[in-house]
């Protein structure tokens, strides 16, 4: 069975070369337009385009190399991309969107019955293409033979669509201040139309033809158990139990422990005394033992929004959601003299990583759950903060199990099909763009949870020679990225040689490998490069 999820648009191809996975991009913007600009630009971070469209183009091309070096699969992989405006204002708002163009279930080797599937990893499942036929085109009759839509914000950086930044095609996962890194958000919204995402309706727990998906059969509630084997009312319910919803699959559970570091929070003191679930902004510097701590103040006004009256000078400034966008926040109450702020969700919420985009802005700020908010107002004045760590447990998980985002008011889009903002650190699948992922050389606990679903990890190539090694590792470091890094470094064969062992014996020493392993990488990496 098969269902089609959303309709067609228009276009004409770029290919990436057959690795695991043969991914290619369905080009669908206008001439001039999107991915087909003719704006000149300046080559970055590795990216030798002249023009904004060719330095999205290289940007996407190397994207769709990266994880089809990471995934197996004999069919080819049709990504429908385009560049156009999305939701936003001023301070924020939606950079991309992607996901699964059609699903499938009861297909040839399904793993699960009555079970929907997205179709890139159906057809994986299958060893076939469930849709064979030509790209997608607009109108009409569209046959919808793409596989994932992945739409990017094109107005980034306009007076009323999060001002004052702009994309990164810098091919180094290392954006400036106020640029949005455009490879590490393609490397996350197409893996949402690899299958991280569900097909349930947390809103209304509805299911689609009455069935729950792979994605569901890994989720569980810690009191209700798995989703799969929920009713719509018990979904409704435990979409908003933040805290409460986990990754069950066990890849991720085991190597969670390699990737998430010790847990690092903030927690008051005082009258009140607790430890707090935050997430952390997408500006400003990030928080720690040196500069988030002190005596609690509250902001006036309490929404942040014009010039600062209390006295804030040297302490943390705690202030309400609303009104205006989180960095004009956090700027006035830094202009005041804050040292740090946390900022205070309204109507029930629970924390969240404030969003925008503001290169002045230095100090660390924090977004907090309105109930945290309340019991912190309820204690001052007599609350301090301070930043701890505690390297007995783990950040982002819970009972054994790596958390899922569950905000107390569910997050079309969001809840649920991410992994939670209180991992440390941050991982590529939080539902917030964070600048400290690396996508282009580790994809953390993504490609563990892409196994749980059911897909294969495509072993490394060296050239011709196969190691027979994943070229994905546990603690999601791309060793096919490194060898590639090494053979674009490398003048002579001895060169590349001893790089790659360099690579091989890094990844042994970390335990990514066994010795016959590193012993398979070396022996590939000893036959003549073909270039």
């Amino acid at each position: 069975m098969k269902k089609s999820l959303m309709a067609g648009l228009l276009g004409c191809s770029l290919c990436v070369p057959a690795f695991g996975a043969n991914i290619i991009l369905n080009n669908v913007d206008v001439p001039g337009d999107g991915f087909n600009s003719t704006t000149p630009a300046s080559p970055v971070g590795g990216n030798t385009g002249t023009t904004v469209g060719a330095q999205r183009l290289i940007a996407y091309q190397k994207a769709l190399e990266l994880w089809g070096k990471t995934l197996a699969s004999d069919a080819t992989i049709v990504v429908r991309g385009s560049f156009a405006r999305l939701s936003c204002d001023a301070s924020q708002g939606v950079l991309a969107q992607a996901g699964a163009l059609q699903i499938f279930s009861n297909f040839p080797n399904a793993p699960l019955d009555d079970h929907w599937y997205g179709v890139a990893l159906a057809n994986a499942i299958a060893g076939t293409d469930l849709t064979p036929g030509p790209l997608d085109i607009p109108g009409p009759g569209d046959l919808f033979n793409d596989d994932i839509i992945a739409s990017f914000n094109g107005a980034v950086g306009a007076a009323d669509c999060i001002a004052s930044s702009t994309w990164y095609y810098g091919l180094d996962s290392s954006p400036g201040a106020g640029q949005i890194d455009f490879l590490d958000t393609f490397m996350h919204e197409v893996a949402h139309g690899l299958g991280f995402q569900n097909f349930a309706s947390e809103a209304t727990g509805d299911l689609i033809d009455d069935l729950p998906d792979v994605y569901m059969a890994n989720t569980m509630d810690l009191d209700l158990g798995l989703w799969n084997t929920l009713s719509g009312p018990q979904i409704v319910a435990s979409a908003i139990k933040n805290g409460r919803v986990v990754w069950a699959g066990p890849h991720v559970t085991a190597y969670a422990p390699q990737v998430l570091g010790a847990l690092e929070g903030i927690k008051v003191t005082g009258t009140l005394n607790k430890e707090l679930l935050y997430g952390t902004a997408a500006f400003g510097a990030i928080a720690s033992a040196s500069n988030f701590g002190g005596q609690l103040v509250l902001s006036a006004p309490l929404n942040g929004c014009a010039a600062i009256t209390a006295n804030v000078a040297g302490k943390v400034a705690m202030v309400d959601r609303g009104v205006c966008g989180f960095a004009v926040k956090v700027k006035n109450l830094q202009i005041a003299g804050a040292t740090a702020v946390i900022i205070a969700n309204t109507l029930g919420r629970s924390e969240f990583g404030p969003g925008g985009v503001d290169a002045t802005i230095t100090i660390p700020s924090i977004g907090i759950s309105n109930a945290d908010g309340d019991a912190i107002k309820a204690a001052l004045p007599n609350v301090t903060v301070a930043y701890f760590v505690d390297p007995s447990r783990k950040a982002g998980m819970a009972e054994g199990f790596v958390r899922l985002y569950a905000p107390t008011v569910v997050a079309p889009g969001s809840s649920i099909s991410h992994f939670d903002v209180t991992a440390t650190p941050n991982l590529l699948m939080e539902p917030f763009s964070t600048a400290d992922t690396r996508s282009n050389t580790n994809l953390d606990l993504t490609p563990a949870l892409m196994q749980d679903i059911g897909w294969n990890i495509e072993t490394l190539k060296i050239g011709s020679c196969d190691t027979n090694v994943p070229g994905t590792l546990p603690n999601g470091d791309m060793l096919h990225a490194a060898v590639d890094s090494c053979d674009a470094s490398s003048g002579s064969n001895a060169q590349f040689e001893s790089c790659v062992q360099g690579v091989a014996k890094t990844a042994h020493k970390n335990r990514q490998i066994n010795g016959s392993q590193q012993s398979a990488i070396n022996r590939c990496a000893e036959k003549p490069r073909v270039r």
